[in-house]
């Protein structure tokens, strides 16, 4: 079944999911692999978690429109309507974290996004960033530390990861606790009609 039904997601809804995960969990095992080895990124290493992370934005958009030209399974009926609405708040948050850190990442870098066969031009120094700096009144250091604090300091490391594990929390706590299937309806191979 590639679509979704009324009680379980589709292939293509699960794959997307599980695909997304591990490509987030890529992006951060490179750069925290790059963080042991030296406070200076080294421009390779660094090139493959710009790579990984802004290609994130593939799969992430054809999930969105995914989900927008499907149905989404019912939530369990004993399931209160705070936790109904947290659940919702909880995915909105999801998937703006899953395009802002690749948009900052890249809003923030000097040196584009480079695939080898093509590459994507930085932000910085283009004659766009140009135009904000001299509308907004910034200068291209305040711009970058702006940009690399919120990717690298706040969403990066905090923000984003506690969100991840109040999602993978829920998820436990209904397979264990509330004993529904709002865990089971995601994994592989297993969909109801």
């Amino acid at each position: 079944m590639l679509k979704n039904s009324r009680s379980s997601y589709g292939s293509v809804a699960k794959w997307l999911h599980w695909l997304i995960a591990l490509w987030v969990l890529a992006a951060y095992l490179i750069i925290l692999y790059l963080k042991s080895q030296s406070d200076a990124f080294p421009l390779p290493g660094l090139n493959i978690h710009k790579v990984v992370g802004f290609s994130i934005l593939v799969p992430v958009l054809f999930r969105l429109y995914w989900r927008a030209t499907n149905i989404q399974p019912a939530l369990p009926d004993h399931m209160p309507r705070w936790q109904r609405r947290a659940s919702g708040l909880s995915h909105g948050f999801l998937y703006f974290f899953l395009i802002a850190m690749p948009v900052t990442g890249y809003l923030g870098n000097g040196g584009g996004v480079d695939y080898g066969a093509f590459r994507i031009p930085p932000f910085l120094g283009s004659p766009v960033s140009a135009w904000i700096y001299d509308t907004v009144g910034i200068s291209d250091s305040q711009w970058d530390t702006f940009f690399d604090t919120l990717h690298y300091g706040i969403m990066g490391p905090w923000l984003f990861w506690m969100l991840i594990a109040v999602h993978a929390g829920a998820a436990i706590w209904h397979h264990h606790v509330q004993k529904d299937d709002v865990f089971k309806r995601m994994l592989p191979g297993r969909n109801k009609k």
